[in-house]
């Protein structure tokens, strides 16, 4: 006899976490609780006792988190020390810099080759503030140190040596060639480490002492998931976006993993109390941005979905203004029918009967502090809410707009524009959110397009991450002739000991690392796809002598199958 496939999905956004119990992807409880923002642990416990998880054998539990994002936003990160080998060519004072840095002597080529040597003076100095300061976090970043770590590893090796305590993280692990975003990167996941680390020692420990065994995970910024001990913890911010683009998908029969005879594109919108979630599904696969995440004045090389949040919300406060109102970017708290101090667009779909929550007595009190006395009736206050979700849908869809136009510059876009010419017509919205019911006419009138609703909106981020699947990434970069090899993602870098001209043999090498890979951060690889591998030669004196090769191995972002109604 099979048993049951249990999986627990939980959300935690900025006003509510949503959560869902599926048994063999069908719903079988179902929560939405307020959060907690200073204490996001108790709130993923609460929504846990809520489904009554502890009841069940549960084989895997999966987090979308606000913790790091909250952290960075918020400014609660400890003191790291952040330490640059810039080299010359680059002035570091033409870039904005969000957090103080040291710049140190040496210098490495593009290729790698060592140009200059560090200054053993400054690195005596270094080790006697740390010898003052032993327990310091530190994180040391090179130009080009993810095609040779070696002034980074040097340095880390020479002050962990008199100073074990020392916390140090370095640049060539984030493997990319961007030296700005791979700096800010490698500090700010120092930065983070501590407090992700006490929140997933806590809940698993939580967890296990309820009875439960399940395998907990945690969505990340790209839409996959990975186990809760190997996170990097800066790769879970925007992991709230990526569930809403996910919970879309898996309540839509499309996807390189649905037979179907076409698989549809169409944009994300995730209606929240504080903001508004806009993504985009192109033939199946959400769309992937070309660039890092970026988190308030950091720009990082964080792999992230196309996602934008603007924020306009269901409880976005109302204000009056002259003869009519306005539509604030804040949240005073709940929507006037939920208790709050203020009027908001739910009271105005509450008000209209289109949502299946809210007092409907309340929402009218709200909504008529924004008429002047000669005009309190009802024919007013309808008209009044019309208006208001016409205004609040006009937001989203310029928001859309805007988005698309950038979107149309994505190389993976552009790509897809030419594979499919004349798709694009056929798009249509999809909206989520516990306020979606209420804005699907209004937004369908002011964009002119379809408007759908997924049979579950006012969960749909939890099922996202209940469904989602890991996502994984190698991408080789190989130098034949310096006999030199780097992996983007890990910074695992070696020596080649190949040939100077391989063919066949650079498909099953980088097939061997991603496997390697691949088990360490505990995710098993299912249908990896092979990107084809660029060549270009290095030519000496009118002969090839040898050959700069780049390819990767990918799983893309998806869903382990559709939520079955």
């Amino acid at each position: 006899m099979l048993l049951k496939e249990i999986q627990v999905g939980i959300d935690v956004g900025g006003t509510f976490t949503d959560a869902v119990l599926l048994e063999d992807n069908r719903i079988v409880e179902k929560a939405k609780i307020a959060t907690q923002a200073e204490n996001v642990l108790g709130t993923v416990l609460h929504a846990l006792d809520e489904l009554k998880v502890y009841h069940k054998v549960v084989t895997r539990i999966t987090v979308s988190t606000t913790l790091i994002t909250n952290a960075i936003l918020q400014q609660r990160l400890p003191q790291v020390d952040l330490l640059l080998f810039p080299g010359s060519g680059m002035s570091l004072k033409a870039l904005k810099w969000p957090v103080p840095y040291q710049v140190l002597k040496g210098e490495l080529d593009y290729r790698g080759r060592e140009v200059s040597s560090p200054d053993e003076l400054e690195w005596r100095r270094l080790l006697n503030r740390y010898q003052e300061f032993p327990g310091s976090k530190v994180a040391i970043v090179g130009k080009f140190s993810h095609r040779n770590s070696l002034h980074e590893e040097n340095l880390a090796f020479y002050l962990q040596k008199h100073c074990p305590d020392l916390e140090i993280c370095l640049g060539h692990e984030w493997g990319q060639a961007n030296f700005y975003r791979r700096s800010l990167t490698t500090y700010l996941n120092l930065a983070c480490e501590e407090v992700y680390q006490t929140f997933a020692h806590q809940l698993q420990q939580a967890v296990f002492q309820k009875g439960s065994s399940a395998k907990i995970h945690v969505l990340k910024a790209d839409g996959g998931v990975v186990p809760l001990q190997t996170l990097r913890p800066v790769e879970s911010i925007y992991s709230g976006p990526a569930a809403s683009i996910l919970g879309a998908l898996a309540q839509t029969n499309t996807g390189p993993d649905f037979d179907s005879e076409t698989d549809q594109s169409f944009v994300v919108v995730d209606i929240g109390g504080t903001t508004t979630d806009i993504g985009l599904i192109l033939s199946g696969e959400p769309l992937m941005s070309a660039y890092g995440a970026k988190i308030g004045d950091f720009s990082t090389l964080v792999r992230t979905l196309a996602v934008r949040s603007i924020a306009a919300g269901g409880d976005s406060t109302i204000l009056s203004e002259g003869d009519g109102f306005r539509i604030e970017t804040y949240r005073r708290g709940p929507a006037y029918c939920l208790g709050g101090p203020a009027p908001t667009p739910t009271d105005a779909m509450c008000y209209l009967n289109l949502i299946p929550f809210g007092d409907r007595l309340k929402a009218e009190q709200g909504l008529v502090q924004l008429l002047p006395e000669c005009k309190r009736d009802s024919f007013n206050l309808e008209r009044l809410s019309n208006e208001i979700l016409a205004r609040f849908a006009d937001n989203i869809a310029q928001a859309i707009e805007s988005i698309i136009r950038e979107w149309r510059e994505e190389p993976a876009y552009k790509v897809w524009e030419v594979l499919h010419p004349h798709e694009e017509q056929n798009m249509f919205i999809e909206v989520s959110g516990g306020g979606a019911p209420g804005l699907v006419k209004a937004l369908s009138m002011r964009l002119n397009s379809p408007v759908k609703i997924g049979d579950f909106p006012e969960v749909s981020n939890a099922i996202g991450a209940a469904l989602a699947r890991p996502t994984f990434s190698c991408t080789l970069h190989l130098d034949t002739f310096m006999k030199r090899y780097q992996i983007e993602e890990t910074g695992l870098q070696g020596e080649w000991l190949g040939s100077r001209k391989p063919h066949k043999e650079i498909e099953e090498f980088l097939r061997e690392i991603a496997e390697k890979s691949a088990r360490d951060q505990g995710i098993e690889l299912k249908k990896p796809k092979i990107q084809p591998f660029d060549y270009f030669p290095i030519v000496k004196g009118y002969q090839t002598v040898g050959q700069i090769i780049q390819g990767s191995l990918i799983v893309s972002p998806g869903v382990r199958g559709r939520l079955k109604s």
